[in-house]
């Protein structure tokens, strides 16, 4: 099997098939060398999302470094920067020119990979082509995984099913064992990623160990959950709106409305300037937390909002499992809860993949995940001990005060709509790479060819988003669902399950002879996984860790199972009262004389 270069530009492993099919040595080596030439590299990270935003409204000089190794300045403020004409950078071929600059990106869709392309460029120029977009400092990435973890507004309903105390216990948990995920993934992306063989997404580390059929197992689940967290973000934000327009609009027809816009704004086929909305999105975000909190320390809860008539019972709050609990599906929905809270993993590889100093992750992924964990505790323990059993999933608009209601939820929209089009942008991308390009060869997204079939996607996307959320508009009840079948996974289930493979062949390849360039791949082994010699030597040392790591994943299936068995009898006890109305135009929770 050949192990030349896959082209820096490659898509996915659907643009070479030989990208992930490799053994685990030739990764790692190649990957020795990238870390190593990262390690070296003493160019400056181009400014922080913040720096940036100040920069531009002041029209200061913003620092951008290309892959030559100068940092440059962008002077003059915005509108200056758009009157100049674009300079190639002297790195790259003449055809390529700084991205920043705006410039249309070529049409390369009949470019293809293999010998031919890699002959065009030098050895440096084909460097350059990989580090180009390799400009994320930890800063911006700590704001894009804000922006993806944080979801304050269910901290709320997780600790009025689960008490004081085990809600403190279930976030503190999660948060430790979110961290280890993400921890573990920055260490598989260290080990397998480098010019040869980049790593562009979750699904090429789970091909790498477990091979192609993983890969679709991932990019299903990865899938399902982006379309189920639009279709939630959808539902939220038509809730919203009705309860700020005092629900004198059809609750479906708002969803639709919702739905539009999403697909209208989700057209393009780039995220370009992502660090500043992400930035603005978590400053909005901490702001709406902080106004919903002034608002339930000063006004009553909306009664029909948790399924209440009216306030005539005194607020009950439970230092363990609370008295009014309807069963234990309720506490195992509440863990699903936290679950959702710290969902985000599964696109932590693309994050990486566009790191100056992918080394560095390790910062951005704590400090985003301790500042949501600090944030859930804040948030979830104040609001559940104003409003006990009559707090709800969506706290901003279980407040009896249209002031705060709709301040809110007008801020609260702005968050959810960035939100919502990040995760249908990339779940466009995921099924438009695997199954459009994969199944119907449909063009490459850099190709202006594509933009039909990129729209047709989006479109598709969002109705399919909109029929989902439609079909199940219980917020809590998909929470559910989707934090045990989807996010779950992704965030406990397959990082140590990804863990326990790479561990065991790493372990099995040092009984092989050493593989260099030039040596043809597998030809270096001394055995293969029919041998028992080789199982033996990969699972003999440190074998209880990789046992414990077994049976937690084990664990976390079984954690997968009742969440979704809980979600299903929430959900069946939702539509039996009457609360949840499929294709209906009233909104969850709309009071009965509205």
């Amino acid at each position: 099997m050949s192990t030349s270069p896959v082209p820096p530009w490659a898509e996915d492993a659907i643009e070479d098939s030989t990208m992930n099919a490799q053994p685990l040595e030739v990764y790692m080596y190649y990957a020795a060398i990238e870390r190593a030439r990262e390690d070296a590299d003493t160019r400056p990270v181009p400014d922080s999302p913040i720096t940036v935003l100040v920069k531009r409204v002041t029209g200061r000089k913003t620092r951008i470094v290309y892959p030559d190794g100068q940092p440059k300045d962008q002077s003059g403020g915005w509108l200056r920067r758009r009157l100049r004409k674009a300079e190639p950078s002297p790195s790259l071929p003449e055809s390529a020119v700084e991205e920043n600059r705006d410039t249309d990106t070529k049409d390369i869709e009949n470019v293809k990979a293999g010998p031919g392309l890699l002959d065009v460029l030098s050895p440096p120029e084909r460097a350059s082509a990989y580090r180009l977009l390799r400009s994320a400092s930890w800063q911006l990435v700590f704001f894009l995984i804000t922006t993806d973890v944080l979801g304050w507004y269910t901290a709320p309903m997780a600790f009025a099913q689960l008490g004081y105390g085990p809600g403190v216990l279930v976030y503190t948990c999660f948060w430790a064992l979110a961290f280890a995920s993400g921890q573990i993934l920055w260490r598989m992306y260290m080990s397998l990623d480098s010019e040869q063989y980049p790593v562009k997404c979750y699904a090429d580390l789970g091909e790498r160990t477990y091979g192609r059929f993983v890969r679709h197992v991932f990019n299903v689940l990865q899938s399902l959950q982006l379309v189920f967290n639009t279709a939630m973000l959808i539902i939220m934000s038509g809730q919203g709106l009705a309860e700020i327009i005092d629900w004198k609009f059809c609750y479906l027809a708002l969803n639709v409305f919702f739905a539009l816009l999403g697909a209208i704004l989700s057209q393009f086929k780039t995220i370009r300037g992502l660090g500043i909305f992400t930035v603005i999105g978590t400053v909005l975000n901490v702001i709406v937390m902080v106004l919903t909190m002034a608002g339930v320390a000063l006004f009553d809860p909306v009664p029909s909002q948790s399924g209440h008539s009216d306030l005539s019972e005194p607020k009950i709050v439970g230092g363990w499992t609370p008295s009014y609990s309807k069963g234990w599906y309720e506490q195992i929905s509440g863990c699903m809860l936290a679950v959702f809270a710290y969902g985000g993993a599964m696109i932590f590889t693309e994050f990486m993949a566009e790191m100056r100093r992918p080394r560095d992750f390790w910062k951005a992924a704590f400090g985003a995940q301790f500042f949501c964990y600090s944030l859930y505790m804040l948030f979830g323990l104040f609001v559940y001990s104003f409003q006990g059993q009559y707090t709800n999933i969506l706290p901003t608009v279980n407040i009896d005060s249209i002031l705060f209601q709709g301040l809110t939820n007008i801020l609260g929209l702005i968050c959810i709509t960035i939100i919502a089009v990040m995760y249908s942008h990339i779940g466009c991308k995921v099924f438009y790479r695997n199954v459009m390009r994969g199944y119907f060869k449909a063009p490459s997204l850099t190709s202006t060819k594509s933009t039909l079939y990129w729209s047709a996607v989006v479109c598709g996307y969002w109705t399919v988003a909109w029929v989902v959320g439609s079909a199940i508009p219980n917020i809590t009840d998909l929470n559910t669902v989707v934090g045990a079948a989807c996010i779950l996974q992704f965030t406990y289930t397959f990082p140590s399950a990804l863990l326990v493979g790479h561990w065991v062949q790493r372990d099995a390849i040092k009984g092989d002879n050493k593989w260099e360039p030039g040596i043809e791949p597998w030809s270096n082994r001394l055995d293969s996984w029919r041998d028992k010699s080789r199982w033996r030597r990969g699972f003999k040392p440190y074998w209880y860790a990789k046992a414990a790591l077994m049976v937690y994943v084990l664990c976390a299936l079984a954690t997968c199972g009742l969440g979704i068995y809980s979600g299903v009898q929430s959900a069946k006890e939702s539509f039996r009262s009457g609360r949840t109305t499929s294709f209906s135009c009233r909104a969850p929770g709309q009071p009965a004389n509205k």
